[in-house]
Order: C-alpha cells, then structure tokens, then sequence
C-alpha cells in the first residue's frame, strides 16, 4: 500500500486547525502551477530566474500587508520554529558582544509554545550567555502578569511572548504589554509568536517596537515548510543560516518558491475575503458548538474564557471522563480533535492549564477543538450532530452517567483492567449476579468505577486492594466510603472479615496483600457471585503445591519463586504496575512470539491493500477498540468480526482457548491498541494472531 495513494476520508470533519491545516485548492493549484512551469531559481537572470523572481517579491509585498509591515525586514522562512530560533540566536549573541546589555534574565510566557523555552534554553548554553530563564507567570484567564514583567524586564536580555496561544486560543494584549515593556525596558529585544494569529486578528506591526514576529503558513491553509518573519529594523539581528546570500543575506538557502507561491495564493485570498468567514460568523460557530458540548456532556467546563480568546478555539475537559476516552470516541465519529495526550501513550497533563492554575483534572483531561476562518456552516453543523452520537456512546458504555441507559455496558463480564498511565486496577464483574468486585483502583479512576456501579446496580462485596498502605489503599478505603458495600467489616486490605477466617487452606502470602503483595481471591468471597467461583479459584490441591487459579493480582514485583508456590503455569497474572503494556503474564507463557520487534521475525504486522481480505471466511477480525467506539463506526466487513476491548482482553483469553489455532487479525483506530494485544494474545498460546498495521485510519481509505 502506497500511503501516497490514499484518498481522503470523505467523512472527516476536521477540527484540529491549531495543529494544522489542510491546503486549499486554490493553493495547492498554486503550488502546483509554480512545480511544473515556474521552476527557475530567483537568483537567476534569465527569464525563467525572473519569472520566479517575480512571484518571490510580489509575495513580499502581499505578506507586509497582511501584517502590517512595511518598514522592517521580511524574510521567508522554513517555519514559525525557523523564526523562533532567529530571533533568539540575535538576541542573545548581542548580549553575549555587548556587556552593556542586560543580560540576567531570558524571559517568556508560561504558557509559550515549548519551541520558545527549549529555544532560549539550548542557545543560552551554547552562546554562553549564561542568563536565567524566567518563566513570567499567568492569571486563571492565561494571561501574562504585567506586574512581573515590570519588576524583571529592564534586566533582561530577551522577552518572548505570544499573540494568541496555541492550546487556549487566549489572545495576549499586545498594546498594554508594549507600555509596560518599553516604559522599564525600551530597548530590551522582544519577541510576539504571531503564528496563531494570522488570518484571526487585524496586525500592524509597524504601528508597535516588535522586534520579530515569526509566522507559519500550514496554520492557516498553506503547506508545511514554509513560513517568514518579520525583523524589526532597529532589531539586533544575526542569520542563522548563512551561505549562498539570499533574502538580502539575512537567510541563505535557495528559496522555497512552490511555498512561498503558496503563501501568495493564502493572501490573495485573505484580501478577497470571500474564503473566509468573518469575526461575526466565527463567534457564532463557536457558540453553536459550545452549546452542542453543553448538550451532549452536561459536566463539560470550558477552560478558556471565551471572552479573552479568538473564537476558533475552544479547549474543554469533561468531568469524570479522560481525555483519551472522548479523543477515541470522537476519532470514531470521524471529529478529529487534539489533547494534551495525543502524542503519547502515557497520562499527560497540559502545561498551559497548569500555568494558569487550572484544577489537576481538568489538565489532564483537555480537549482542544479548533476550527478555521475557511471552515463552513455545514461542517460546524454536522459537528454538532456527531458530538451527541459520540456522548450517547459514551452513556451507553457508562462513562457518562444518563438518567436512561442503553445497558451496553451491560455485556461487561468477567476480569475488566482499567488502566492510568502504567498502573492498572481491575474489576471483577459477575454479569448475571449484578456484583462487581474491585481491586486496586487508581484515585483517578474512581469517578469512573463509581459510574459504572451506579450505571448498572451492581452490588459490591468487596474494594480490595494489594496493599496495606499507600495511593492504592487510600483509593480502595475511598471507595468502600462512597459505594453500597454488602460488608463492611475489613479487613486493611479490604477482604470481608468472614472471609479472611475461611482462607487457611491458603497460602499466607496468596491471601491479600503481605509478603509481595499477591491477590488471588479467597474462596468464600466469590462464593456471593453465581459466576465468580467458576472462574476465578477452583478447590486448592495439597497445601504443598500450587493453588489451581485462574487469575492472580499482584501489586508489584515479586519474586517469581514466590508466584510459583501460590499459582500454576496457566494462571494469567494481572499486575498492578505495566509499563511494557504486556496487559497480562503468565509463568507457561509461549515467550517465543514475544520480546519481538522485528515483523520479518514475528510475522505480527500486516498491512491490508483489498477489499478481499475483510470477506474472507477464515480470519477473525478483533476490534480492540473500547465499545463504544465500535458501536459508532462498525466495522463494514463481511468477514466474522468480535470485539474485544482492550479494557476485557484477559477475559477473552480465559475465555477463548478454542481460538488457538485460528487465523485473528487485531485491529483498531491507528494499529498502536492493536499492536499490543496480538503480541499479548501470541504470548498466550495465539499464535496465528497478526495486528492491522496502520490501523482502520488507513484501510478504511482502500474501498
């Protein structure tokens, strides 16, 4: 499959405008156009160099104009980055030559781009200025302390601050920031991060003393690699790349004409005005949508006061629910969005929230949804209509508590891991009897447990936890406060005290927490469950041999002599800890299709480029991804089709041993889920499974 080749997913409604943008087509027939016919390099003389040459100045122009700036130097840039970096090293290397200059402090806007602080930081050690980098603080609002500033500026040797930032969309008083920098620092070098800014809000730079003003073009409709930057001309200024002369020798390189031409179409456009909507009808998008979020999640708080920020941009976070949860269930709903986790499969916080002093939740659950000036009415519309399917998916898997209940979540039985970050927590669901057992939570899930106890009705015997102290054990003590207990005479690690008293024929240190702490369950607490005892502890052999368990849960290493005195070769061992995303172990497991990497070795990547494969009567297809994503985007395959959600994949492999020898393909939105539980599922006995490379985002595009 040639990604090349891939059709876009006609379904998509984009709202990431903030990460970038796609091209417009009277851009990309720009850029096009200036490929196949106007190639020449502009430092030609001939014809074909001036024809170029042409396109290069006149963009020049139009650029000044969309900024405001005609008495300073404009030089095309790869990038905002490009830009950044420009300014940095300028500022900085006149310090580092001119002692008279401040030179204590670098300062920037706690809630910068990272590109800026890692900047200042790199170039500061490298020109050997030496300065301390201050980060100058921000009100709940996100807006800069002008107060600070006036206390540190006159000592600095550089100030960095944004126009608009790029997660909150919160937009920065430039005027009042002005008065406060030159009336302590007249002539301290400042920076302003235009990049959000463009296309959103009317600039003049010459009407202000900014020093430089870096702008990107793939933020607003043109393509990657090409953007420029505006110089003040009383501004310290040092090329950062020299070596051929061009740009008047403040940039060398040859020209990026097919960008720059982009660059021209993009403000073309932005003067005709009829690409792009006005100020007015933005704001009614903005408000249309954020009404559709009010509706579809009733505990939504919104953390950018919409009263500071341009309306493109709207960041939010939904009480009791992660911000991967909505990220997925939207992605399946074809709403492209961002969160603070977006690039990681670790628990992320947003480091704007933080610094505006935002509750912990709501940084670590942050969704930022941002659209465009050229972004329509009828995508807005059909948002808003997509973001109450996604929300009923998410009532039906009870992550959101609804006065009504689908009951989807209903289908939940057995062994459930919820994971935050490397820890898991497990739950232990006996469907036909409505009880659920817990074990270990994490406090930042405990919103979510009690939804889904409340949800269902499930009764409760017991909130236990692997440990006697700690996170773990103050959650478990937490909850066994907020949920209706059916016993609440414990034990310290949570175990009913009657059962705790029928446990002797157990290994101490297989009881509860002590000596490693190992879970296994004990007889007489899953004897209150019809399906419970079934599964989850058989009758103990001799004293002297293992016990025949089904599942152990243990909270953290212990030695592996120690597991195999309390638990067979078969047992699936559910850890509290997993950073290797292993979701479960066993001592007998078949190591030989794990540890990896290589799919010439493992034969675990496959890559699907026809419609043949998803009729084909001998594979299995297992959707990974959580139900609620698969109820929403089901997947239009002929082919036999099981979902297993990531959160059930030890139930499946308990429950599903005749599936061995089977042909199984894991698949799931990106092919990462997917990728973790065939390796998990080959460990165990598997051996056929394989994982979809790439994921439903690339196969979805073959039809």
């Amino acid at each position: 499959m040639n990604p090349l080749e891939l059709r876009p997913d006609s379904q998509e409604i984009y709202l990431d405008c903030n990460a970038t943008t796609p091209v417009l087509p009277e851009v990309a027939r720009s850029v096009s156009h200036t490929m196949e016919a106007i190639f020449g390099n502009p430092s030609s003389s001939h014809i074909t160099g001036l024809k170029a040459r042409y396109i290069l100045d006149t963009t020049r122009q139009l650029a000044r104009e969309a900024i405001g700036s005609f008495n300073s130097k404009l030089i095309f840039t790869s990038g905002a980055t490009e830009g950044i970096q420009t300014a940095v090293v300028s500022a900085i290397s006149a310090a580092v030559q001119d002692a008279r200059r401040p030179r204590r402090y670098l300062m920037y806007g706690a809630t910068e781009h990272k590109a800026v602080p890692q900047a200042l930081a790199h170039w500061n050690q490298m020109l050997g200025l030496n300065a301390e980098l201050l980060a100058i603080p921000v009100d709940n609002k996100g807006l800069l302390d002008h107060e600070f500033i006036a206390q540190h500026v006159s000592q600095a040797a550089m100030i960095c601050t944004m126009a608009v930032n790029n997660e909150t969309g919160v937009v920065q008083d430039l005027g009042s920031l002005e008065r406060i920098i030159r009336d302590n620092a007249p002539t301290a070098p400042w920076m302003v991060d235009c990049v959000q800014a463009l296309g959103k809000q009317l600039l003049a730079l010459d009407d202000t003393s900014i020093d430089y003003a870096p702008f990107s073009g793939h933020k607003l409709y043109g393509p990657k690699g090409i953007g420029f930057m505006a110089v003040r001309d009383a501004a310290p200024f040092s090329p950062l790349i020299i070596g051929g002369g061009q740009e008047s020798g403040y940039r060398s390189g040859t020209e990026n004409l097919p960008g720059i031409a982009a660059l021209n179409a993009l403000f073309r456009l932005m003067q005709q005005g009829s690409s792009f909507a006005s100020v007015e009808k933005l704001n009614s998008y903005r408000e249309q949508l954020a009404k559709a979020l009010r509706q579809a999640f009733p505990t939504v708080v919104f953390n950018n006061d919409f009263s500071v920020s341009v309306p493109t941009t709207l960041n939010f976070s939904v009480s009791g629910v992660s911000s991967r949860d909505i990220m997925d269930v939207l992605d399946a709903c074809h709403i492209r969005v961002s969160s603070g986790s977006a690039c990681s499969s670790k628990v992320t916080r947003s480091f704007v929230l933080d610094a505006m002093g935002l509750d912990s939740w709501r940084s670590e659950s942050a969704i930022r949804l941002s659209f465009g000036p050229a972004t329509t009415q009828a995508e807005i519309d059909e948002a808003c209509t997509r973001l109450q399917q996604a929300a009923t998916a998410l009532k039906q898997s009870c992550l959101i508590v609804a006065d009504t209940n689908d009951d989807n979540d209903g289908l939940l039985d057995g062994v459930v891991q919820l994971r935050y970050d490397d820890q898991c927590s497990y739950l232990l669901i006996d469907r036909a009897a409505r009880q659920m057992v817990v074990i270990d939570p994490h406090p930042a899930l405990a919103g979510r447990i009690e939804n889904i106890v409340h949800c269902q009705g499930y009764q409760i015997p017991a909130v236990l936890s692997t440990a006697a102290e700690g996170e773990i054990a103050n959650a478990a003590a937490m909850l066994r406060a907020m949920l209706p207990l059916q016993h609440t005479d414990t034990d310290v690690f949570g175990w009913p005290v009657d059962a705790v008293a029928t446990c002797d024929a157990i290994p101490q240190e297989c009881q509860s927490g002590v000596d490693g702490c190992l879970s296994i369950g004990a007889r007489r607490l899953f004897r209150w469950g019809s399906r419970l005892p079934v599964y989850l502890l058989s009758e103990p052999v001799a004293d002297e041999q293992p016990l025949h368990v089904d599942f152990a849960f243990i909270g953290s290493e212990i030695a592996t002599e120690t597991l195999c005195r309390c638990i067979g070769s078969q047992t699936l061992v559910c850890a509290g800890q997993d950073p290797d995303s292993e979701l479960v172990t066993s001592l007998g497991e078949q190591t030989g299709a794990a540890g990896h990497t290589d799919p010439k070795q493992t034969g675990i990547d496959i890559a699907i480029g026809d419609e043949a494969f998803w009729n084909r009567d001998d594979v299995i297809i297992i959707d990974v991804r959580e139900r609620q994503e698969h109820v929403v985007d089901d997947l239009p395959c002929c082919a036999e089709v099981i979902n297993v959600p990531l959160t059930q994949v030890i139930q499946f492999i308990h429950d599903n041993a005749a599936l061995k020898d089977r042909e199984l393909v894991c698949v799931c939105r990106s092919g990462n889920r997917s990728g973790v539980v065939a390796k998990a599922l080959r460990r165990q006995g598997f051996t056929k499974t394989r994982h979809l490379l790439g994921g439903l985002a690339l196969a979805s595009k073959q039809a």
